[in-house]
């Protein structure tokens, strides 16, 4: 014959029994909602980091290919077109300023260069440098002769 306990000893087994209690498991749930919202704000603004770093090196792409065009031009030749701001073609939003001063040294320019746009605020970088500028064919004579 078999043996069957008393229910009391059925009752005590079942209320011993390992398991998680509804106070645990919200701990838990909220701990772990935690961990994601923290791990969702960091990406968030990682991408954003990112993306105005993207914008800062495109800014600065423009302003060295603008130096490079005043350069080349010469700055007395780029002086003489009169032209000191305007739009990038190729980079819609993106917009340049530049200030040329004569230096006492002969020939030699300072040129700043500002590159503005606007990502949710506006923003700019500002680049100086220094150019010397070739004297013209008519400067070198005259001092050739003068001399």
């Amino acid at each position: 014959m078999r043996w069957n306990p008393p229910i009391k000893m059925i009752r005590k087994r079942k209320a011993n029994r390992g398991g998680f209690n509804l106070l645990e498991t919200l701990l838990a749930s909220s701990m772990l909602a935690g961990v994601v919202m923290t791990i969702g704000t960091l990406s968030a603004r990682s991408m954003s980091a990112v993306r105005l770093d993207q914008e800062v090196e495109k800014a600065w792409e423009l302003a060295d290919m603008q130096l490079k065009l005043i350069d080349a031009a010469g700055v007395t030749a780029f002086q003489e077109l009169g032209q000191y701001s305007g739009q990038f073609e190729q980079a819609e939003g993106y917009s340049w300023e530049v200030d040329i001063e004569k230096l006492d040294i002969d020939n030699l320019f300072s040129v700043t260069i500002t590159i503005h746009w606007i990502s949710g605020i506006p923003r700019q970088i500002v680049c100086q440098t220094r150019f010397c500028d070739p004297p013209d064919e008519e400067e070198t004579e005259t001092q050739t002769a003068a001399q």
